[in-house]
């Protein structure tokens, strides 16, 4: 059942999961659609909660999850992590002043800290683990780059940022299908021979098999293990739809159309969907360097976003 987030739900105890921090990545198919802004206020809303969080800034072509923070440029950065001035993710944590939040800045002047090679994000990735936190929300680079790709998909919840424009929702399944579609590859060798004879030969069935929820399905009627391991497998994360800069009542429509495509698509609705309204504030609040949730605690959007994290929380602790 989709869960419209709309009201506050009560929060399970905090925690980590197997002694490390859940991890909630925040994506988008396009530039300009606020990840940013929500990836910070996630960040904050946790913190403000008491659990003990870290926003990281995984958009390093252009990073600027510190700027949404009220910060000016943070002495340290993951550039300095990954090219090897420090051996330790986290020396890079600064603490947000006046909050229990910590931020990673992925802010630098180095171009090459934008292309990670395969072993930097490995590395990284086994940091991330590691990190001294309940949570970690990480703000992923627009787009589907392979690196994109593969932070979005290691996160216990992905959260989809998309606006009511036909570029951000066209760019969002874009981003959605290709993160999914690589996920595939993260199954037994035997699972993942079964896809490659599926889709490897194209025939007039295969054809047919235009949605990933048509093509689990046939590899479920072929074999029932494998399709089961397929599904658990695109099923292993949260999934969350953000519609943000609501300025029509008609905006609303296209959360819930984008929710029954993904079911048709995936075989999966996201597991929450949250509306933020257009709000002239939160531009007034980047320009003043200050915090919007700290500024604007009750406002529609500061609202939606303390109840989406209640929600999230709820949902992983039933």
């Amino acid at each position: 059942m989709l869960k419209v987030v709309t009201s506050p739900t009560a929060p399970a105890s905090a925690g980590a999961t197997e002694n490390r921090p859940q991890i909630w990545a925040v994506a988008s198919g396009k530039g300009g659609v606020g990840k940013s802004f929500i990836a910070s206020n996630l960040g904050l809303a946790l913190a403000q909660s008491g659990r003990r969080t870290i926003v990281v800034d995984l958009d390093l072509g252009g990073a600027n999850l510190h700027t949404h923070l009220g910060m000016s440029r943070p002495k340290h950065s993951l550039s300095h992590f990954i090219n090897g001035k420090r051996s330790d993710l986290k020396e890079m944590i600064e603490s947000l002043p006046g909050t229990t939040l910590g931020i990673i800045s992925g802010a630098s002047d180095h171009l090459e800290v934008a292309n990670l090679k395969h072993f930097q994000k490995l590395k990284l990735i086994r940091h991330l683990y590691k990190l001294p936190a309940d949570y970690v929300i990480l703000d992923l680079g627009a787009g589907t780059t392979y690196n994109t790709l593969d932070f979005f998909n290691i996160a216990d919840q992905g959260i989809l940022s998309v606006i009511p424009e036909p570029t951000s929702i066209e760019n969002s399944h874009r981003f959605l299908k290709s993160a999914m579609y690589r996920k595939l590859r993260d199954v037994p060798v035997d699972t993942k021979e079964i896809v490659k004879e599926i889709l490897g030969k194209p025939t007039e069935q295969t054809r047919s098999l235009n949605t990933l929820n048509k093509i689990i399905a046939s590899i479920h009627q072929k074999s029932a293990k494998h399709g089961k391991i397929l599904r658990k497998n695109i099923n292993s994360a949260g999934l969350h739809l953000i519609v943000n800069q609501i300025r029509e009542p008609s905006d609303f429509q296209l959360g819930y159309s984008m929710a029954l495509i993904w079911k048709q698509y995936y075989g999966k609705k996201p597991d929450s969907l949250s509306f933020l309204n257009h709000d002239a504030s939160i531009m007034k609040a980047l320009c003043e360097h200050q915090m919007y949730l700290h500024e604007h605690p009750h406002s529609r959007n500061a609202i939606q976003l303390k109840h989406l994290v209640k929600s999230i929380i709820h949902q992983q602790q039933s």
